[in-house]
């Protein structure tokens, strides 16, 4: 076995494994446990993407077996590029989690052992002292538990969350994705209800979502394995091809099972109107859980999406419908997240909004890839695109806003929930004039509204653009109307963000005043470090900007075309 198979299978089992050995563990012994998986899974992730990037698909039968009897791991450019994305936002935030534990939720613990930790002095005077105080303090003590910051239960969940993101993007058949997709929903509920009781009506909503969007997900695979006879994405995709080429094959059941995929994984996108549960799952969970549900987790159902409408089912006539009502949905969830967004006065349910926005865009190309006039300028005289130009900028336009959206989304996130934990508060007013105090903070949301309007040079940008060109190139240009709209919508709703914490002063002479800072002054020193992640992935999501080239070129490996 090679290096890069080897690694192909480790960071699937790896983060895995910590999860399972991180519940033996104290709590810092499962902090530093978490920053040496996030850094070793980074480590790992990288062979596997220098190899797709010189053009091999990688490909790795489990034990030997081959399919359908086996399983595969299978990693092509789309799934090198997704597991990059997540590997650099999950190392960012486990070492933000492991600098500020007070940020991976909440915990009940009893009165008298918080009172305990709220008088650090006691440890310095006599036994008969502190033996006579804890005496007194228990006659007089409030029986009921209180919420005390940070949960331990944080790193095998987020942990096993890992593990099943990865296994959903290199899982070489449908069944196995199902089964990471479960994993990641099911610790991405548990993750949420970290938050404290205000957080547990969200996770039981988001619970209900994940499992009714997984069971829709599996019927239609069912459905899939019943016309193909084997679960295995490229052996089906290459069935279904055959069955639409003999033009008397009945396809309804790859129809069905389109309509139901579709609407089981756009229900964990939470694509407009099926949003509902995403604002409050988002916005009451603890600092350290949002940003991964918003960068990562929806990714996951994002990517199966893609997956299935290309490599699987492909271009059938069949679908335009199904193409249409999707990109519909897109182009109306831009539209309402947007407005929405703008009517939010707390920083949380503004990002929150945000993201249900930005996931339109991910839509838009699925009309793209069905209608035939696509291709009608490819190879004519006068231009100069090649077989499959159109349809390679449509996938690397959609991939590189997931992309964008993904390292922005988790910085602004970071940001929003370090500002919320320092001040007790994400009211905008509140917040006024935060940059004075936060400069790195407030520069790390103003790189991260960068991206996500789609300023030059970042990857937003690249990503807006590529799309842009496909639609034009395949008359589409309604497309183009919905791209204007968007960056405009989130140039005010961004602005309307990040304005407020950049305000030095009500006027010349009065100087704003915050609220009072609810931090212990010995945890001032890895607040202000804790501060290096969110300003890591804001730089990041102008970088990148760069590589849009270089990602076009990633995708083309084991591209379906």
């Amino acid at each position: 076995m090679s290096l890069t198979l080897f690694c192909l299978a480790a960071v699937v089992l790896l983060p895995l494994l910590a999860s399972a050995l991180s519940v033996l563990l104290g709590t810092a012994a499962r902090r530093v446990m978490g920053v040496i998986t996030s850094v070793t899974v980074l480590g790992l992730v990288t062979p596997i993407l220098i190899q797709v990037t010189s053009g091999q698909t990688l490909e790795l039968a489990l034990g030997g077996f081959e399919s359908p009897l086996g399983i595969t791991l299978r990693a092509d450019g789309l799934s090198a590029l997704f597991l990059a994305m997540t590997a650099i936002v999950g190392a960012v935030v486990s070492c933000y989690a492991a600098a500020r534990p007070a940020a991976t939720g909440k915990r009940l613990v009893p009165a008298a052992e918080q009172r305990r930790r709220s008088h650090p002095a006691d440890a310095g005077i006599g036994a008969e002292a502190t033996a006579h105080r804890e005496a007194r303090s228990v006659v007089h003590a409030d029986p009921s538990p209180v919420w005390r910051a940070g949960h331990a239960g944080f790193w095998p969940l987020w942990l096993g969350c890992w593990s099943g993101l990865n296994a959903v993007f290199v899982s070489g058949d449908l069944f196995n994705t199902y089964v990471g997709l479960e994993l990641v929903g099911l610790t991405a509920v548990a993750l949420v209800a970290l938050g404290g009781r205000d957080a547990w009506p969200a996770a039981l909503r988001y619970l209900f979502i994940a499992v009714l969007g997984s069971l829709l997900f599996l019927i239609g695979v069912a459905l899939i394995y019943s016309v193909t006879g084997t679960l295995d994405i490229i052996a089906s995709g290459e069935v279904i091809a055959e069955l639409a080429a003999s033009h008397d094959a009945d396809l309804a059941a790859v129809v069905l099972a389109l309509c139901l995929i579709s609407l089981g994984l756009a229900l964990k996108v939470a694509l407009v109107p099926l949003h509902r549960w995403l604002i409050p799952a988002h916005s009451s969970a603890p600092s350290a859980v949002s940003p991964l549900l918003s960068a990562l987790v929806i990714k996951a159902a994002l990517f199966v999406l893609l997956r299935v409408w290309l490599w699987v089912a492909g271009p059938l006539p069949e679908l335009v419908i199904l193409a249409w009502v999707l990109a519909g949905m897109g182009a109306v969830a831009i539209l309402v997240g947007s407005v929405m967004a703008l009517r939010q006065s707390r920083l949380k349910p503004l990002i929150a909004y945000s993201t249900v926005a930005q996931a339109g865009y991910w839509f838009l190309l699925l009309p793209l890839l069905l209608d035939p006039e696509t291709t009608a300028l490819e190879g004519q005289t006068g231009t100069t695109l090649e077989d499959g130009a159109v349809l390679a900028g449509a996938l690397g336009g959609t991939v590189a806003l997931a992309l964008g959206h993904g390292l922005a989304k988790a910085s602004l996130f970071l940001a929003a929930g370090h500002l919320k934990d320092l001040y007790g508060t994400d009211e905008i007013d509140e917040l006024r004039g935060a940059g004075r105090a936060h400069p790195m903070l407030v520069m790390s949301m103003g790189l991260s509204a960068v991206g996500l309007i789609g300023l030059p040079l970042s990857l937003g940008f690249t990503g807006k653009w590529l799309l842009a060109t496909s639609a034009v190139a395949a008359g589409h240009y309604w497309i183009l109307v919905v791209l204007v709209a968007g960056t405009l919508f989130s140039a005010a709703y961004l602005l309307k963000a990040v304005a407020p914490l950049l305000v030095m002063s009500e006027d010349d002479q009065t100087a704003l005043t915050l609220p009072q800072a609810q931090t212990h002054p010995d945890d001032r020193a890895l607040t202000g470090k804790a501060q290096l992640a969110p300003f890591v992935l804001g730089l990041l999501t102008v970088l990148t900007g760069f590589l849009g080239a270089w990602l076009t070129g990633v995708l083309e490996v084991g591209a379906p075309w």
